[in-house]
């Protein structure tokens, strides 16, 4: 079996490894022109468990996440949230991990750099193979690894789009650390809705360099950016003025996974499949998973005695699908109905809530992770006992907000069994009805 692996990235690697490491024969064709040129130059927080569960060692150079602190929208109040250090998540790098990844990839499959894939080919609905440098590959399957705005979905047929509102875009950068100024209280210091605007910041401190970043939802413009650099660096005195590493913008999906990221000789994975978790913008782990889910359906077929067009097929990689969403999948769903419900709470609302103890610091350790939040009966009235008579409307939004979170869960988890346009269609409406409110 014929495959290519479209784009480096962190799950077409390891995909490309998994598979050629059976019976297929694996090309990745990569643009940048080597490991240490690919995609973003910082580090992205992980649990250990995502390299364990797939055979894997942390990759060198890897440390333990330290605590958030997160800040109110106006300023007014700040949170530090604790986790204990066995349930920590590790910040790795990306530059390393891409070099490891490619290095192991290399032992059983061919990686080439420098190589463009501009479009898929096809015939009669069917992908066939992709174009790269202007010359035609053939392939049984093409897996897209192209990221956010893959130039491939254009000859897919039927395959999930992303909305303008469903993309972060991000200035990340490290600078020198002003040691003159005096230490940093909060190490990791987090502001939500940033200046009240539908985004996020943070200034952490990484021993000799601050980890810089500012984001908005959609867009942001020069001025935003500027803006909101100054006020970051008034508040985080010990930022230096020269920019060590990064400094570029980036644009990463923060939306619930492609509802349909599969079809005919074609399967998208990580972010060209938004497989990010909606609330942090990182799709480390469940890249890695979900390029073992592809690899199993792939090579389950071919043991049963499948040719190579029917393991190819929308049918067959329809269960690479499905068992991403009942597994990983359903829960970004429940985390896209929290991000937009946070976003939505007026300023003075999700200041109190941060600052007050309503938020256990068990709940404020899931939302760090991105994971959502499960309040029984009980707990919710001891929350409304300690907020008081008072901030009830407010409990109630966000009890509004969790539970349609749940519900989309649990509708997430019931993605049709078998490949239907019309029974997806219907699923994947009903889905966006209760993520975007629709």
């Amino acid at each position: 079996m014929r495959i290519i692996v479209a784009g480096a990235g962190i799950g077409g690697l390891r995909a490309a490894a998994l598979l050629g490491k059976g019976r297929a024969d694996v090309t990745v064709y990569e643009r940048a022109d080597s490991a240490s040129d690919m995609r973003y130059p910082w580090h992205d927080d992980v649990s250990p468990s995502a390299f364990t569960d797939s055979g894997l060692e942390l990759p060198k150079d890897s440390f333990i996440k330290k605590d958030w602190s997160f800040v109110a929208p106006d300023g007014s109040g700040i949170r530090r949230m604790h986790e204990e250090e066995s349930k920590a998540d590790y910040s790795v790098w990306r530059t390393r991990l891409n070099a490891e990844l490619v290095e192991y990839a290399e032992k059983y499959c061919a990686v080439r750099f420098g190589k463009n894939v501009t479009a898929l080919t096809s015939d009669n609905g069917r992908v066939t193979g992709v174009v790269v440098d202007g010359r035609e590959e053939k392939a049984d399957l093409v897996i897209d690894s192209t990221g956010l705005d893959s130039p491939l979905k254009q000859g897919a047929k039927s395959i999930t789009r992303h909305s303008a509102d469903e993309v972060f875009v991000v200035y990340r950068a490290f600078y020198e650390k002003n040691f003159e100024a005096p230490e940093a209280e909060h190490s990791n210091k987090a502001y939500l809705k940033h200046m009240g605007e539908s985004g996020i910041a943070w200034a952490i401190q990484d021993g000799e360099l601050v980890d810089v970043l500012v984001g908005r939802l959609g867009e942001m413009s020069d001025e935003t950016l500027k803006r909101a650099l100054s006020v970051l660096k008034r508040e985080n005195p010990t930022i230096g003025e020269k920019t060590v590493m990064g400094g570029g913008i980036y644009r990463i999906p923060v939306r619930y996974p492609a509802t349909r990221m599969v079809s005919d000789g074609y399967a998208a994975i990580g972010d060209a499949a938004y497989m990010t978790i909606p609330m942090l913008g990182s799709g480390i782990a469940s890249s890695m998973a979900a390029a073992k889910m592809l690899s199993d359906v792939v090579a389950e077929a071919l043991d049963a005695g499948k040719s190579a067009s029917e393991a190819a097929s929308s049918e067959n990689l329809w269960k690479y699908q499905r068992r991403f969403f009942t597994e990983i999948g359903a829960n970004h769903c429940g985390v896209d109905v929290m991000k937009r419900g946070v976003l939505s709470f007026p300023d003075d609302m999700l200041g109190w809530l941060l600052t007050s103890s309503v938020l256990t610091n068990a709940d404020v350790c899931s939302l760090a992770k991105g994971n959502p939040i499960y309040i029984g009966f009980g707990e919710a009235l001891k929350k409304v006992r300690t907020a008081g008579i008072g901030k009830i409307p407010a409990l109630l939004k966000v009890n509004s907000m969790l539970t349609r979170s749940h519900r989309a869960i649990r509708l997430a988890r019931r993605i049709p069994e078998r490949y239907s346009a019309e029974a997806i269609a219907r699923w994947e409406k009903k889905l966006r009805r209760i993520i975007a409110g629709e």
